[in-house]
C-alpha cells in the first residue's frame, strides 16, 4: 500500500524534473557505494576533448557531494523548484526546459572553462539557476 502511494506520488512528478531527481539521486548513490568515484565526474576539458569522455559534460551536473544534510537540503530545493518551475511557468513546454537546462548548462560550462576551475558544477551553480528562475516568473513569492 505504501509503495503504491509512493509510486504514484512519484509518477506524478513532471517528467523533466523526475529524470533529473533521479539522475542526481543514482549518482550521489553510485558514489557512495564506491560503484564510481568523482573523479569520473568531473568536468576536464583535456579529458573530454583528448580523450572523448563526453560523459564528463552531464555528469558534472548530476552530483551534489556525499550524502548527507546538505545532499538532502540540495535535492529538496532541487526537487521544489525544478517541479514548480515545470508546472507553472513551463506547463506544457517541456522542450522550453529542456532548452533551459541545456542553455544553463552551457553557460556554466563556459563560465567554469573561463575560471579554470576543476570543481563539479552542480553545488551551487545549478541550484541558483532553477532558483533564479523561478523568482524570475514568481517576483511576489517568498523563497523558502
Amino acid at each position: 500500500m505504501a509503495y503504491q502511494s509512493l509510486r504514484l506520488e512519484y509518477l506524478q512528478i513532471p517528467p523533466v524534473s523526475r529524470a533529473y531527481t533521479t539522475a542526481c539521486v543514482l549518482t550521489t548513490a553510485a558514489v557512495q557505494l564506491e560503484l564510481i568515484t568523482p573523479f569520473q565526474l568531473y568536468f576536464n576539458p583535456e579529458l573530454i576533448f583528448k580523450h572523448f569522455q563526453i560523459w564528463r559534460l552531464i555528469t558534472n551536473f548530476l552530483f551534489f557531494g556525499p550524502v548527507g544534510f546538505n545532499f538532502l537540503f540540495n535535492m529538496i530545493f532541487l526537487y521544489r523548484y525544478c517541479r514548480m518551475l515545470e508546472e507553472g511557468s513551463f506547463r506544457g513546454r517541456t522542450a522550453d526546459f529542456v532548452f533551459m537546462f541545456l542553455f544553463g548548462g552551457f553557460l556554466m560550462t563556459q563560465s567554469d572553462r573561463k575560471s579554470k576551475s576543476q570543481e563539479l558544477l552542480t553545488q551551487v551553480l545549478q541550484l541558483d539557476t532553477f532558483i533564479f528562475s523561478w523568482k524570475m516568473y514568481f517576483p511576489i513569492s517568498l523563497v523558502e
